[in-house]
């Protein structure tokens, strides 16, 4: 009797374990574009390695992520194995229990931390444990209408410098044009770009508070004098801003990350195809600024293996190789995602490709060249918090000269230090 309770217990195991495998892994993913792309790469997966792999995948929008995803952590209820997660929404979860599996250890057997570009291993590591992969460099250029340069006389070598760039858009600004349009994003890009990080190595938030108040007034100056202008909606997200100042030649540059031209640019402007170019930032030629330093960085999305997956294997030997075939890599860039962190893809002949969008313009050869440049990134808890109180509650009040970024500052850093260190 104890034979064969034994011999049905291990039939009844085995087949839960076929069961259990054969279940779609549930792919939670933050727009169609990336829905389309990673449903191409599930088959290219079938394909290539496992046919027997199956995968549901889900599209939420950006803002709405965290909010389901919130739901499934609590409730438990159709929870996804794989979720594709902001960086900045992954901040979120780092207070308390993490809810994403530590993939430390798979990590480095895989040499995935040597293969992507290291700077950004940082996204998505939190005291030394790995939660997730970037799947952008999100290295940040300077998007200008070449057509506009042109009527006004403007060259890329002659706002090589931001002393430089100042002074040209002095010369052209008017009651409805200006050289570049302001975004809460900025300080943060500029802060980098200068040499400083948001947080300290224990992801505590500002530790250089004069550098952040003085790249504050920076950005004021520009909306004082005309440089720069502020979207009604505050920023170059909205699709207000295309449609006002986009669209209607208002503004002659933006600064993006490399899936702002590839996502937003192309998608919203498709009437400047052929106008846009790129162009590498402006240095800094202050004493306070660390380096000269032509690209930053800004935000990039991850995949994430939630803690509570049932196939936390199978979700991993996916995401190891969407991260690391070259062409899933390669394809991600031509299906207008973003311009990937695995080095491994790099030397593929199609990143050398003439953009039409970009006028013939290499956008993948500029980012490329400039990536070894784009500067680390410490992760925090606070990260979410601090983008949310300069985006909602201060930036806008700053730029239109209502408060001043000294005082601004210091009540954000009191506001963000007042609750419960993590």
């Amino acid at each position: 009797m104890r034979f064969f309770l034994s011999s049905l217990l291990s039939v009844i195991s085995a087949f839960l374990m076929v069961a259990q495998a054969a279940k779609p892994v549930q792919f939670w993913v933050n727009s169609k574009t990336d829905e389309n792309y990673y449903l191409n790469m599930i088959k290219a997966y079938q394909e290539k390695v496992d046919k027997t792999f199956e995968a549901e995948v889900h599209s939420y929008g950006f803002t709405e992520m965290p909010d389901k995803l919130a739901i499934a952590i609590k409730t438990g209820v159709n929870a996804p194995d794989i979720v594709q997660l902001d960086e900045i929404y992954f901040s979120l979860y780092l207070r308390g229990q993490i809810p994403f599996t530590d993939i430390t250890d798979r990590v480095h057997a895989a040499k995935l931390d040597e293969g992507i570009l290291p700077q950004r291993m940082g996204l998505f590591t939190y005291k030394e444990h790995i939660y997730g992969l970037p799947q952008s460099v999100s290295n940040v250029v300077l998007y200008y209408r070449a057509d506009l340069f042109k009527e006004f006389g403007i060259t890329p070598q002659g706002i090589d410098t931001w002393p430089k760039f100042e002074a040209a858009a002095k010369k052209i600004q008017s009651e409805e044009r200006h050289m570049i349009a302001l975004d809460w994003s900025y300080f943060e890009i500029l802060m980098r770009q200068r040499g400083y990080e948001l947080f300290d190595s224990e992801g505590n938030p500002l530790p250089d508070s004069a550098m952040a108040v003085n790249t504050l007034q920076f950005l004021v100056n520009w909306a004082k004098t005309g440089i720069g202008i502020n979207p009604n909606r505050g920023s170059i997200f909205a699709p207000e801003f295309f449609n006002s100042y986009v669209n209607n030649n208002r503004i002659l540059a933006i600064m993006g990350a490399d899936w702002y031209g590839l996502d937003m640019l192309e998608g919203m402007d498709p009437k400047h195809s052929g106008s846009w170019r790129a162009m590498p930032l402006p240095k800094w030629t202050d004493a306070l600024s660390r380096g000269q330093s032509t690209t930053s960085s800004f935000s990039g999305q991850g995949l994430v293996i939630m803690k509570s997956s049932q196939q936390t294997d199978r979700a991993w030997k996916f995401v190891a190789w969407v991260m690391s075939d070259v062409e899933a890599n390669v394809q991600r860039y031509l299906q207008g995602n973003c311009f990937t962190p695995f080095r491994g893809a790099w030397s593929d002949q199609r990143f050398s490709k003439p953009e039409p969008y970009f006028g013939g313009q290499s956008l993948a050869g500029l980012l490329m060249e400039q990536a070894p440049n784009v500067p680390n990134v410490v992760q925090s808890p606070y990260r979410a918090k601090l983008v949310n109180l300069l985006r909602e509650k201060y930036w806008s009040s700053m730029v239109v000269g209502t408060n001043d970024p000294a005082q601004m500052f210091h009540e954000m850093k009191a506001e963000l230090l007042g609750g419960t260190k993590p």
